[in-house]
């Protein structure tokens, strides 16, 4: 068994033998005793060979972050967990504790790697798996097993292979560079996916929902065509008298020089010789083609769970349901996220051991950090329930603490003396009436 292995509690499957330079902890190596065979397609299959492909247009990542509302939807998820800071804590039985001196807070909350920090780490991860439906890093550890470096793999670099017999999967990298395949360790890599299908790769919202993108990219493209070739004078142009095939291919070039194209949009045509012009055509609003438009945001928003309001789509927004369709992208799109990407952290970058004590948890309180009133409010609640000392409050506000004695003590109300102290309350004696 591997130090790696070993250190994690990690055993390896009885179809697979370790080569003596992975037992080193150096770069895994496998001869495999068990047949290996692929998972289900992965997502990058999915995109590579195109679906799609009932609206007439391939989908693949690029092509789909061609779509602003992807673009915006991606980006509006990957950089808000990406902002998040994420906390790593010490179980003592029922109480816990800050942990910042632990590897995974080093790695989470300064730099993954010589080269990237933290936001741009996860930024990064989250925006492959959203398009993907897979992420992957490459995890670096020092002689005593703790994870030093995590090094992003681009999906498409990545092939996921599970050792029949022993339900472990392995990890073949393909080098951009020289074009070489190496192996790493399910222990050796941080893999983030989509909801999966086979519960080893996931499968990308791109190729669940490749229709609706489909169409999208379909109707921008039209809508690009229309804008590129179409006139606003679009219809026939007639002469009263027959002119023949050589003066109606000039006439029409010309009509064209001067007439088409977007940037001629407007311009006013002069007809000489008795000549006619008769409109045919209809304008993009006729044809729906803006009403198509929108309705493939509201298709995009409904897959990535983003409300429209932060996709820019303010047609159905006011101020009370703008606030609450920000709670709900929070609560069920974000959270999920974060509980999954909390859980794998703590499966690749823990042992067994470990992850009895240690938890990490993305503080989804920096979420309200943007609104001092609501944030504020739930200070004054809790300061007056007793439920934080007032340097508490200001150590979350990222304020120097009191220095006096009253900075750390907690308030008791009145009325809850009872609760709090476990002593009944003082009986007040009634006034004596005057005489």
């Amino acid at each position: 068994m591997g130090v790696i292995s070993r250190l994690l509690g990690i055993r390896s499957g009885p179809g697979v033998e370790l080569s003596p330079a992975a037992a080193a902890g150096r770069a895994p190596e496998r001869r495999s005793r068990a047949p290996e065979r692929r998972s289900s397609p992965t997502s990058w299959d999915l995109m590579r060979i195109g679906v799609g492909m009932e609206a007439g247009v391939p989908i693949a990542p690029h092509l789909a972050e061609n779509l602003s509302a992807t673009y915006s939807a991606v980006q509006c998820i990957s950089e808000t967990i990406g902002s998040l800071p994420l906390r790593t804590y010490r179980r003592d039985g029922d109480a816990r504790f800050s942990a910042p001196d632990h590897p995974i807070s080093r790695l989470f909350n300064r730099e993954p790697n010589s080269l990237q920090t933290a936001p741009e780490f996860l930024e990064q991860m989250m925006a492959a798996c959203l398009l993907y439906g897979n992420s992957y890093a490459e995890i670096i550890r020092d002689g005593r097993g703790a994870p030093v470096a995590l090094w992003p793999l681009h999906p498409a670099s990545v092939s996921v292979l599970r050792v029949t017999r022993s339900h472990r999967v392995v990890y073949d990298v393909t080098s951009w560079e020289g074009g070489g395949t190496r192996r790493l360790l399910a222990d050796e890599v941080l893999h983030f996916k989509d909801r999966s299908d086979d519960g080893v790769v996931g499968r990308s919202r791109l190729s669940r929902a490749r229709e609706a993108f489909g169409t999208a990219v379909a109707v921008e493209t039209h809508a690009s065509s229309t804008f590129r070739n179409g006139a606003t004078l679009s219809g026939v142009l007639s002469h009263p008298e027959t002119i023949g095939l050589e003066g109606a291919q000039r006439l029409a070039a010309d009509f064209k020089r001067a007439y088409q194209g977007a940037e001629r949009a407007g311009e006013i045509a002069v007809l000489e010789e008795n000549m006619k012009w008769t409109p045919i055509s209809v304008s993009p609003e006729a044809t729906e083609l803006l009403a198509s438009r929108r309705f493939g945001v509201e298709q995009i928003s409904r897959i990535f769970r983003v409300p429209l309001p932060l996709l820019s789509d303010l047609s159905h927004a006011n101020y009370a349901n703008a606030v609450e369709l920000n709670r709900m992208f929070a609560v069920h799109c974000i959270r999920p996220w974060c509980t999954k990407i909390e859980r794998a952290i703590e499966r690749s970058l823990l042992s067994e051991e470990s992850r009895r004590t240690i938890e990490v948890e993305f503080d989804m309180d920096e979420l309200t950090r943007g609104d001092l009133l609501v944030r504020w409010q739930s200070y004054r609640i809790m300061r007056e329930i007793g439920g934080a000392s007032a340097n508490e409050i200001r150590a979350w506000e990222k304020l120097n603490p009191r220095t006096d004695p009253g900075g750390d003590e907690f308030l008791s109300p009145m009325n809850m003396q009872s609760e709090q102290t476990g002593k009944p309350k003082q009986a007040t004696k009634p006034k004596q009436a005057a005489a």
